[in-house]
This record gives structure tokens, C-alpha cells and sequence, in this order.
């Protein structure tokens, strides 16, 4: 049981921390910056084998907030062990006043589910913040656009199960005669406007749609086949538009102007490449181009388990950041300073984040008991930080899909386990705190997430 032990100066504040660290206690005080009840200005002893959940329910009884979840950091990182294992692990002395943040726990609330005819490999929210409607490419060859629970749209022309869809950043003029008609059947509240993607294939296919809010349909724009293998990813690049790069299993990353694919004179197969990048020794499974210097630097990732950073003005590899396992996907976002920072979804089970200001691997998330297939960054260049500077999410073959802080590398803050029943093979942001994924199950499944009463920031 824990046991308040009010202290009322400094003399007697440091002799009861020597007591009680010979005792096995500790002594506390509790802040917070985002739940609006504080703490009473006093210490507390507790034992050194308190875990997390002991020292919620302190705060709870305290602050009479018997269903209210909190999480705690000290010294900026987050608490995920017994008090003695985490004051070891960073060497903090027992006998220091330990100044803990108390913070909501997050909390996640299930939303649709979208069934599919087969594995769901893919899925993107083409417009921000709404889960109501989401583009997904599945092991059925097909990509679909989803309006709630229904399938509003259907785009074939894979030979072979689609890997990934990625988003134009332009949107193409909608007409308004059509955008009426569009807001007289929706009842939802969401906007559908028209909007151009791009998909890849195990075929070795890369497709350029547009969806056509006016008829609800997909429409192929132009098609490429650069590569001898399958292609696993597909990026646009950010701002305009003007390029996509492609990462297969005949171990190349290619990279095209987005007219390029437009163009129907040629056929698919003898379109050549703007660039076409040989670095890795081993099948690429992962591209995106930089969140920070936009289409002239790219990220791609795979097998081989090293990111490469190539630059798309000189068609180099400029840096090579090693690693030991495989990896499966990627994302990045900015990290201030010209550089970026990547988290990597890798086949030992682990998170890997890489800042490209330094070189080597900046730390290792554990937790998940399967390999990863991929990673989300709550971060959307139209939204900012607004989804947390520190969060991100993964997908992994244990069936479930986790919510990081880059400030707890032990634990994740939140492990969504019955959302899916078999693998989850992608995990994206949709904006305003809500999370898509889809998997093995067949399924597409839409969570938001909370930190208790409290908004996400």
C-alpha cells in the first residue's frame, strides 16, 4: 500500500529520502501540464517496486479520479518499469526527490470496419482528419474507396495483389454541378471531392487513378512497368507532385515524373525512368521521399536492413544508415534543422527510429511479439504537430497495432489487440487523432484515440 508522507522542509525533506531509500521507498512529488487537477504540493514516499499502475492509483485516490488513467514521466521520458529498474537503468540515486509528470492515459475508441474480399495491404485517408473515407489496395488486385461502411468505388487493373496506394498532393478540379449532386446523396458531414492516387503491384505494375466524385468511379490515367519484380512501395513526392518513386524486389528504386506515367503514347513497359537507383543488395520494400527537402531527397529501405538517403537533383546515394534486420516499411516526417526522422517497422519485432542529422540508430522500440510490417508518424503535412510531436504507431504480425512516444522506447502507450485477428500489414493517420489499419483478416479497421476526456495535442 502506498503511504502519503507529507514534507515541510528541506532538512527533514533530505533526511526522509536517506530512510526511505535504505527502506526500499522513494520520494515523490507530481506535476502535470495537460489535466486541468493538480497534485497537493507535497511528497510521498513509495515503495521502489511501484509499477505505473501503483502510481495511478495514487493520483486517482488523491485526485478523486477513481476512471481516470494516468501515465507518468520523469525527466521527460515516460515510466513503463517498476520506479528501482527505471532510477537504475539511468542511474538517478535513490535518495533524489523524483519531480514525476502525470499525464491522461490515452485511450482508443473503435470505429468502422470495412470488409474485404481478401488481405488489405494498404490503406490511406485521402481527406484529412476524415475516417469516413478511406482508399485501401488489397491482395484482390483491387483498390477500393470507401464512403462509412460501403464501397463506393472499385479500381481494377492488377494482374496481381496491389502492395501500396499513395496520394497525389494536387487535387484535380471538381465541377460544382458534380459536387452538388455528391452533397445531395452523402448524408455524412465529409466533403468528397475528386482526387488522383497512385497504386503498385506484385505484377510489377505502378497505376495512376482518378477518382471521379461526379460518377464515384476510378479512372486509370496512365500506367508504368519499370521493374523486372514485383514493387512493394510507391511515393509521390510532396508539394506539386512532380515525381514517383518506386521500391521492388529486383532490388532497384526507380524514380519518375509524374507526367511520365500520365502519358498514354508509350507503353507501360518501355517507359524509362528518370533515375534509377542499384544501392541495395537485396529486394527494396520501402521508398518515401523526404518530409524536409521535399522531392529532391529520397528514403528507401529493405531486406538488406540499411536506409539509404539518394538525392533525386544528383542521383546519388548520399548517406547509408546501417542496420542488422530487415525492413519492411517506413515513415517519415520533418525533425527541424534540414534533416528527418524516420521510424522503420523491422522483422525482429522492433521499431527503429533514425535521425538523418546523425548515424546511427537513435533508439529501439520493443514490445510487439511478431515482426513489423509497418509505421505511421501522427503527423500530416495539413495538420502539423496537432496529432503529438512525439507519437507514432506500428503494425505487426502479433495482430495488433501500437501507440509510441519517442519518449518510452520499453512499452508502447497503447496496444490495440482486438482490432484485428490475424497480421496487420499497414497502419496509417487519418488525421484529428484517428488511426486506420488493415490486414490479414480480411479487414480495415478505424480507431480514435483520446487521452481520456482530454484532446489529443
Amino acid at each position: 500500500m502506498l503511504h502519503e508522507i507529507p514534507l515541510h522542509d528541506a532538512s527533514a525533506s533530505a533526511a526522509e529520502r536517506q530512510e526511505g531509500a535504505q527502506g526500499g521507498r522513494v520520494v515523490v512529488t507530481f506535476f502535470t501540464t495537460s489535466f486541468p487537477k493538480a497534485m497537493p504540493e507535497q511528497s510521498y514516499s513509495v515503495p521502489l517496486d511501484t509499477l505505473p499502475d501503483g502510481l495511478s492509483t495514487l493520483v486517482q485516490s488523491v485526485l478523486a479520479e477513481e476512471s481516470q488513467k494516468f501515465d507518468f514521466l520523469l525527466n521527460d521520458e515516460y515510466i513503463s518499469t517498476s520506479l528501482q529498474k527505471f532510477l537504475v537503468r539511468r542511474g538517478i540515486s535513490y535518495e533524489e526527490l523524483l519531480n514525476i509528470e502525470y499525464t491522461p492515459a490515452m485511450q482508443a475508441k473503435e470505429g468502422s470496419l470495412l470488409p474485404h474480399d481478401d488481405w488489405v495491404s494498404s490503406v490511406r485517408a485521402p481527406f484529412l482528419g476524415c475516417a469516413d473515407l478511406l482508399l485501401t489496395g488489397s491482395y484482390d488486385h483491387c483498390v477500393r474507396l470507401w464512403d462509412g461502411e460501403n464501397c463506393v468505388a472499385l479500381g481494377t487493373y492488377h494482374t496481381e495483389c496491389v502492395k501500396e496506394v499513395c496520394l497525389h498532393p494536387v487535387r484535380p478540379m471538381t465541377s460544382s454541378a458534380a459536387a452538388k449532386e455528391l452533397s445531395r446523396k452523402r448524408k455524412r458531414a465529409a466533403k468528397m471531392e475528386d482526387f488522383m492516387c497512385v497504386s503498385c503491384s506484385k505484377d510489377g505494375s505502378i497505376v495512376a487513378w482518378r477518382f471521379d466524385s461526379g460518377v464515384s468511379k476510378f479512372e486509370p490515367l496512365g500506367a508504368l512497368n519499370p521493374h523486372m519484380d514485383g514493387v512493394d512501395s510507391v511515393d509521390i513526392s510532396p508539394g506539386n507532385g512532380e515525381y514517383v518513386a518506386s521500391a521492388s524486389w529486383d532490388c532497384t528504386v526507380k524514380v519518375f515524373e509524374w507526367s511520365q506515367l500520365l502519358s498514354t503514347e508509350t507503353p507501360p513497359t518501355s517507359k524509362a525512368p528518370l533515375i534509377s537507383f542499384t544501392d541495395h543488395t537485396r529486394p527494396v520494400l520501402a521508398c518515401r521521399f523526404s518530409a524536409t527537402n521535399g522531392p529532391s531527397l529520397l528514403y528507401s529501405a529493405g531486406l538488406d536492413g540499411a536506409v539509404k538517403a539518394l538525392s533525386v537533383d544528383q542521383a546519388v546515394l548520399l548517406s547509408n544508415y546501417e542496420g542488422d534486420h530487415p525492413i519492411q516499411g517506413i515513415a517519415v516526417k520533418p525533425a527541424g534543422g534540414g534533416g528527418d526522422l524516420i521510424i522503420a517497422a523491422c522483422t525482429d519485432n522492433r521499431a527503429r527510429l533514425y535521425d538523418t542529422r546523425q548515424k546511427n540508430t537513435v533508439k529501439a522500440f520493443s514490445g510487439h511479439r511478431q515482426w513489423l510490417y509497418a509505421a505511421t508518424w501522427m503527423w500530416r503535412r495539413e495538420e502539423g504537430e496537432q496529432g503529438g510531436p512525439h507519437l507514432f504507431a506500428t503494425a505487426s504480425q502479433d495482430s495488433t497495432v501500437r501507440v509510441w512516444d519517442l519518449r518510452s522506447s520499453s512499452a508502447a502507450l497503447l496496444t490495440l489487440d482486438t482490432m484485428h485477428t490475424d497480421g496487420v500489414l499497414d497502419v496509417t493517420y487519418v488525421g484529428n487523432a484517428q488511426i486506420a489499419s488493415g490486414g490479414k483478416d480480411n479487414k480495415t479497421k478505424i480507431f480514435s484515440l483520446s487521452h481520456g476526456d482530454s484532446p489529443m495535442s
